[in-house]
């Protein structure tokens, strides 16, 4: 299953090296004189939600998993569910209905998440049982790793919470080029093939 998850994530990155070439396009087409920063922004965006859907996926997978016995649950299994999901369980009918409920469950739960900065990243595998994932991923790396990650991140937060709006001149908007765009995408892409090699 967690095969299928990276072949979703890899698609949800093309859409946005996709969004990337768009905006070259338009530079091209126009000799340069149109705009497509707000396209290289959307890219990056679409990068930290290729990056959040990966990981909310695995760990629902894995805490269905969990939850129906055919996964370790791992001693950093803290899923947070309340007693009743026991009892609804355990009153399935059947093994398919079981699972649907599980999965219901599960996503129920992951629903009130994000999962794009390092440490809740770190936190949604902990629930699963993978702990100290920056580590295990990338060795020595691991700090280094986790700084790409927040700086892409923070920008993320610049362009979907305040436009990216400069600060320093009201106004105007932080540059963001093709450049800045394509080492984004290629840093998440990096990071989730990282984690994934380790699941």
């Amino acid at each position: 299953m967690s095969t299928a998850r990276l072949s979703e994530f890899d698609a949800n990155i093309a859409r946005a090296r996709e969004i990337v070439g768009l905006g070259d396009s338009i530079i091209g087409l126009s000799g340069g004189r149109l705009d497509a920063t707000d396209l290289y922004r959307s890219a990056l965006v679409q990068a930290v939600a290729a990056l959040d859907t990966y990981v909310h996926c695995v760990v629902l997978d894995f805490g269905v998993e969990i939850l129906l016995g055919r996964r370790p649950s791992g001693s950093a299994s803290k899923f947070g569910f309340h007693l009743g999901i026991v009892s609804d369980l355990l009153d399935a009918p059947n093994l398919m209905e079981r699972e649907l409920r599980a999965r219901m469950h599960v996503a129920q739960r992951l629903s009130i998440e994000t999962f794009q900065r390092p440490d809740a990243v770190a936190q949604a595998f902990a629930m699963v049982g993978i702990s100290k994932l920056w580590t295990l991923a990338f060795g020595a790396d691991a700090e280094r790793t986790i700084l790409r990650l927040r700086v892409i991140v923070r920008r993320r937060n610049d362009i979907v919470h305040s436009c990216d709006a400069d600060p320093g001149n009201v106004g105007q908007f932080k540059p963001m080029t093709s450049t800045d765009a394509v080492a984004a995408i290629d840093d998440v892409a990096g990071i989730v093939h990282g984690i994934h090699q380790i699941i």
